[in-house]
């Protein structure tokens, strides 16, 4: 569901900021190596934008993580399917109010390496396999605070035939908080310090930056089994909770923009 929450007019249009940061002329990946997914399928209508909105001051972001790793406990997953985010910000040119308004993500399951067991090699029989498939627990914060980029709030979904559908790592109530920033990040140990790279331009009007965070706690699976009766399997494998300094998340982006005028015909 798409739902709109309100923000300052410097946060709300973080996706103008990635823009300017992109015409600096800084050095990048070549436009060859830019993932499909960039479109603009997933834009906010238009009814979905404050009523009223002046179309000339809103633009549609789209940004697709293509590639890192997102260790959670005992579990070092490389990213190896994109995942998608596509959001609207905008302001009144009166009062200066920010809006950003969210549309789905769309991310596919991604094989655990090890499976069930944990032992590469033994996942080639499906019911040992474990497939991981992210999903928002709450909407994202855009530069909710100092240097700290994009909060996401996160559930995982964790696919076998022996834990049922409604096995997750993290939840709506309890989810994974991810305060991602281009910067250096300051975990407790045993983590070490670790960076992204700011926003720059790869062509064709596509910007990519790497996103990070290793200071970050992940809770206890629910959902697992007959009535949460396979937690702690799930819990044990995966080595949860896992305490603040012994995660990391480190998202390889591309993303790209349009303004709403260029959009109007398509998303009335």
């Amino acid at each position: 569901m798409r739902t709109p929450f309100m923000r300052r007019a410097a946060a709300a249009v973080a996706g103008a900021g990635l823009t300017a940061l992109a015409l600096t002329g800084l050095s990048g990946p070549a436009a060859a190596d830019v993932p499909p997914g960039l479109d603009f399928a997933d834009c906010p209508a238009v009814s979905e934008l404050p009523p009223d909105a002046d179309l000339t001051f809103w633009q549609c972001n789209v940004t697709v993580i293509a590639g890192g790793r997102l260790q959670i406990g005992s579990i070092d997953q490389e990213i190896t399917q994109p995942i998608k985010m596509t959001w609207a910000t905008g302001f009144d040119p009166v009062t200066f109010e920010g809006y950003s308004v969210f549309g789905p993500m769309r991310a596919e399951p991604q094989r655990v390496k090890g499976g069930v067991l944990g032992i590469e090699g033994t996942d080639i029989i499906p019911l040992l396999q474990i497939s991981a498939q992210p999903e928002m627990a709450a909407d994202p914060e855009l530069a909710p605070e100092g240097q700290i980029a994009l909060r996401l709030r996160l559930k995982i979904k964790t696919i076998n035939p022996l834990l049922g559908d409604t096995c997750y790592i993290g939840s709506t109530a309890d989810p994974i908080v991810l305060n991602l920033t281009f910067g250096t990040t300051s975990p407790p140990p045993p983590n070490q310090p670790i960076s992204g790279t700011p926003a720059h331009p790869v062509g064709d009007g596509v910007i990519a930056s790497t996103l990070v965070d290793n200071a970050f706690a992940v809770p206890k699976s629910s959902g697992c089994g007959w009535n949460g009766i396979l937690n702690a399997v799930a819990d044990f494998r995966a080595g949860l909770p896992s305490a603040a300094g012994k995660n990391t998340a480190v998202f390889e982006s591309y993303a790209k923009f349009t303004p709403y005028t260029s959009l109007a015909n398509a998303t009335a």
